[in-house]
């Protein structure tokens, strides 16, 4: 059960880097119709053939965020019913071993007796893996879901973002030696993206 605790903790951790670090890094297809539908408003190079571009700090988007902030407080929350869920199953399986032991010490067990309730413990202890690694493969896919459902949020408005501007290119910061502090446009992009970020009540 420890083992089990470990690796979802593991798993959390290593999601939550995924979308802290890699939402704008996204090497999903452009077939999305919003994205077609932009590409198709597209504006021409400048005339005199200047490529206008910009850059945005990946790291402070995904900071402050406010999409990205509700997935770390989910991430949390988690780990945090998974912990509660094994400290329960582990308790129960605790209690039923001392139940066994006081039997065992007071000569209230015959082999029939003894075999059932090992049968019942063995029992418990299958039921507690698997529960808790439903919770896991449960928690798995929603995290997976929401690194999706971020990068999409951050692809999308940056391309609309784009097209709107007048922007050729839109790059993250550390993809050249030098960026000019003048063409960093990552405050805009948080404040627009938690301007139309409206956050949904999480379900129970």
């Amino acid at each position: 059960m420890n083992n089990l605790r470990n690796l979802f903790k593991l798993m959390i951790v290593v999601m939550a880097l995924i979308i802290t670090m890699g939402a704008c890094n996204s090497n999903k297809e452009q077939g999305s119709d919003a994205k077609k539908e932009a590409q198709k408003k597209a504006q021409p190079l400048d005339p005199d053939g200047k490529i206008i571009i910009r850059f945005i700090d990946e790291d402070t988007v995904i900071k402050n965020y406010n999409l990205a902030k509700d997935f770390q407080e989910m991430a949390t929350r988690l780990e945090n019913e998974y912990d509660q869920a094994g400290r329960r199953l582990s308790d129960q399986i605790t209690n039923f071993e001392n139940t066994m032991k006081q039997k065992y010490q007071n000569n209230q067990y015959n082999e029939t007796s003894y075999n059932a309730d090992m049968q019942k413990l063995q029992q418990l202890q299958q039921n507690a893996q698997n529960e808790l690694a439903k919770l896991q493969e449960s928690s798995a896919n929603q995290m997976e879901q929401s690194q999706k459902q971020l990068n999409d949020s951050i692809d999308n408005f940056l391309q609309e973002y784009a097209v709107k501007n007048h922007y050729d290119v839109i790059l993250k910061k550390g993809a050249g030696f030098y960026m000019n502090p003048n063409l960093d446009i990552t405050n805009e992009v948080v404040e627009q993206l938690n301007k139309r970020y409206t956050k949904v009540a999480p379900k129970k």
